[in-house]
């Protein structure tokens, strides 16, 4: 297992001029990155990126769906999706498969070396996770969890 790169946080100023938002938004943008860091070091362990563990978990929960909805899942645009599918296929962790209703359309499959592999990294991240937020009640990671539902529906209110 590999280990996390320590930091130590940056203060945010007391006085930030548009103050708790603010301070908010940057704790918010520093646990990202963080978070993200930890579980892409546990996830190279495995030889992938978050992006593409993301991918295997997904169609781990159900596989043969179209490019289009994979990218839909996994929040990025299609264009995105279609290179990360070109690599993790190029690695034989997933086929793709023409859909017999709609010519135009693949269905993206994962392969039993695909499945294997996200199975075995999955248990790490889920350990990770278990650390980070374990010690919180459930009631506070509800009240967490609705919060940043709210905060993520005014983000995409442009």
């Amino acid at each position: 297992m590999s280990r996390a790169r320590k930091t130590t946080p940056l203060p945010v100023l007391p006085d930030a001029p548009f103050g708790w938002p603010h301070k908010v938004a940057v704790a918010f943008l520093r646990l990202h990155g963080s978070l993200e860091r930890r579980m892409s070091a546990a996830l190279a362990d495995h030889g992938l990126t978050l992006a593409q563990f993301d991918l295997l978990m997904t169609l781990c929960h159900g596989d043969g769906i179209t490019q289009q909805e994979l990218a839909e899942r996994l929040l990025v645009t299609k264009a995105n999706v279609v290179g990360l599918i070109d690599r993790v296929s190029a690695a034989g962790w997933v086929e793709r498969r023409a859909d017999p209703d709609d010519r135009r359309a693949n269905r993206i499959f994962l392969t039993p070396a695909g499945r294997k592999l996200a199975t075995k990294a999955q248990p790490e991240q889920g350990q990770l996770v278990q650390t980070i937020f374990g010690s919180s009640s459930e009631a506070e990671l509800t009240q967490i969890h609705a919060a940043l539902e709210r905060f993520e529906k005014l983000c995409h209110n442009e």
